[in-house]
């Protein structure tokens, strides 16, 4: 198991995981030069509080800016790697049909709705009478851009970019998508993923703020599912917990403000 580093300066990541199928934690390595380059490699590590467990050796990165490549690269000793990165997204209605039911996969999450212990047989009847309710407005919403949502299709286009760009660096991947609310559903990304043999995973969900209603609902999918599959739980798995202070993401949010802007008559107001 991997150290369990308990101050927050700098430590020299480096990997000393047992890999076995019992409980690991995700780690957080804390090397400022790694985090800065954005490698995630098997670490010398701090495990963030507060977080549940990944059966099977992982790496956490709370602030990564990006995932290196050559951290993705096999090791020598290793016949044939087969590299795989998991997009995670919301998901979302693709007719006005399907909004109801989506709606209803939204609320009956319990981390989007949060009852007591003692009233969480309740979940899924309100989940039911929430979506009920506010499927008609929804509807209405998703009418005005077009009678679904885009989401599956800039996501599988994403995943294709993402797959050429590491191939124009020598990094054959398999990329997958898995939705947390609709189709395709993470659990379906997951057994395409075991089909696949696959003997190591990066996962990016598609949030660039970690938020427990959304990276961390989706992560928690994959928890359960690495918790009960013997493949699944000698995997190993790095997160990529948030990409905020990506240069170009900063970048891509500042152009999309400033085209806006030009559509006033007084800008610089």
């Amino acid at each position: 198991l991997c150290s369990d580093i308990r101050n927050s300066g700098s430590v020299d990541c480096h990997s000393n995981c047992n890999r076995s199928t019992s409980q690991v934690s995700l780690f957080l390595c804390s090397d400022s030069t790694n985090r800065r380059n954005g490698l995630l490699g098997g670490p010398l590590c701090v495990n963030p509080s507060g977080r549940r467990n990944l059966v099977g050796p992982a790496s956490y990165s709370v602030e990564t800016s990006a995932y290196d490549v050559a951290a993705l690269e096999p090791p020598t000793h290793v016949a044939e790697e087969k590299v795989g990165v998991l997009l995670l997204n919301l998901g979302g209605p693709e007719t006005l049909n399907d909004v109801q039911p989506f709606l209803f996969n939204l609320f009956a999450d319990p981390d989007i709705i949060r009852l007591p212990r003692l009233f969480r047989f309740l979940q899924r009847p309100l989940a039911k009478l929430i979506s009920v309710l506010r499927a008609p407005k929804s509807k209405e919403g998703y009418a005005a851009i077009g009678g679904g949502s885009p989401l599956r299709k800039i996501t599988n286009d994403q995943a294709l970019a993402i797959k050429k760009a590491l191939e124009t660096k020598g990094l054959s991947s398999n990329v997958y998508v898995g939705m947390r609310y609709w189709y395709p559903f993470t659990e379906e990304a997951i057994q395409q993923i075991k089909r696949d043999r696959i003997t190591r995973l990066v996962v990016l969900p598609l949030y660039p703020q970690f938020s427990i209603s959304t990276t961390g609902s989706s992560v928690r999918v994959l928890e359960q599912a690495f918790r009960e599959d013997a493949y699944l739980s000698t995997l190993p798995v790095s997160i990529i917990n948030s990409w905020y202070q990506r240069e170009a993401y900063i970048k891509s949010m500042a152009d999309l403000i400033e085209k806006e802007l030009q559509s006033f008559s007084e800008p610089k107001e």
